[in-house]
């Protein structure tokens, strides 16, 4: 028997709006992706609703594509399934096919990938992450996207099974699996119900699957111990890391431990925020960027400086090109970085100095 739910109209009476299912997937597909609000991040965190930017409706994965892939406030990757409570799929498939994408995930996606996507689809690409973070102050762009890539190296994700009815069997599933996963999966059901009515549609979402109270914020820290972080490299690398780590501090270099990278950024009088010279990733067995990236409004004499720093590797045999849309530079492998730590020491550490000369 269809639901209910009653208005109250000027003249105190109430007015019954009866459920209607939607007619097809792509219709309740189209309304997740154009009002990701409808899933409802504020039972999930009452005490800091989740928002979302939408990346890519239909995002490939391995043959198939995800209904919706979103990113939140705290840079973690949202998989989204949408699926009518009459299709059959939704009480066993579903689980199986979402849970691959999950596996996937960090295999075939890349924080770069979604990056481009979202910035080609977006006519305010910064102007929406500014809107989704809410800070007081100008959010650093770079900094949400890096966030992005340790989220996802540490399938740290949030799966979403949305539908018009969600059946008694998947519940149970989303439950167990929520509560079996607690440290970096959380997976959650969202019943999305439409009321028409003579002056447009109401609309009425409940997340279900969470258990006990529901988490807060991001349930894990994003940045490590540096010994932590040091230990997760091959014991050569980290060997001669620490030369590096200890050059570029006294160099005045800003080096930041994430659960995945660490990364060096320098400062200068002519910018208010740090630019970014380096990033030393742990996966792959070590992965090592010299790279810049492109800033709006970047002064020409710091587009110079980010220029040679840069070209300083043109014709090196050991480096690799890491260009893209947000930026440029050279990738340097765990084999490479330990055979030549003194070259690279040297140049960033004389990036470094030179940067806050300026």
């Amino acid at each position: 028997m269809a639901e209910k739910i009653y208005i109250r109209n000027a003249s105190g009476e109430l007015e019954p709006l009866t459920e209607e299912r939607f007619e097809t997937e792509d219709l309740l597909q189209r309304l997740i992706g154009q009002h990701p609000e409808l899933l409802a991040g504020d039972q999930m965190r009452p005490d800091d609703p989740l928002r979302w930017i939408l990346i890519k409706r239909e995002m490939p994965i391995e043959g198939w594509a995800l209904d919706h892939l979103l990113i939140d406030q705290h840079s973690r990757p949202t998989l989204v399934e949408v699926k009518r409570g009459a299709n059959r799929e939704i009480r066993r498939n579903i689980v199986g096919q979402m849970l691959d994408y999950a596996a996937t995930a960090a295999n075939v996606w890349s924080e770069r990938d979604m990056r481009r996507i979202f910035e080609e689809s977006s006519d305010d690409p910064d102007g929406e992450i500014g809107i989704l973070l809410q800070r007081d102050e100008e959010p650093d762009i770079n900094d949400f996207w890096e966030e992005v890539a340790t989220n996802l190296a540490a399938n740290r994700l949030r799966l979403l099974f949305v539908a018009d009815e969600i059946p008694a069997e998947l519940e149970r599933v989303v439950k167990f699996l929520n509560e079996q996963t607690r440290d970096n999966l959380e997976v959650l059901a969202v019943e999305v119900k439409q009321y028409p009515s003579q002056f447009g549609q109401a609309l009425v979402s409940r997340v279900i699957g969470q258990v006990n109270a529901p988490r807060s914020g991001n349930s894990r820290s994003l940045n490590l111990r540096p010994d932590e972080l040091l230990d997760a490299f091959r014991p050569d690398v980290r060997d001669a890391m620490l030369p590096l780590i200890d050059a570029v501090t006294n160099a005045g270099g800003q080096l930041r431990y994430r659960r995945t990278a660490i990364t060096v950024r320098g400062r200068c009088s002519k910018w208010q925020r740090p630019l970014y010279l380096a990033r030393f990733y742990v996966s792959d067995g070590g992965r090592f960027e010299f790279t810049i990236d492109y800033i709006d409004g970047l002064p020409e004499e710091l587009r110079t400086f980010q220029k040679e720093y840069i070209g300083q590797f043109i014709g090196d045999e050991f480096v690799s090109s890491n260009n893209g849309k947000w930026g440029e530079g050279w990738a340097v492998n765990s084999d490479a970085f330990v055979e030549q730590k003194d070259v690279l020491t040297h140049r960033l550490c004389t990036a470094l100095r030179e940067l806050s000369d300026l």
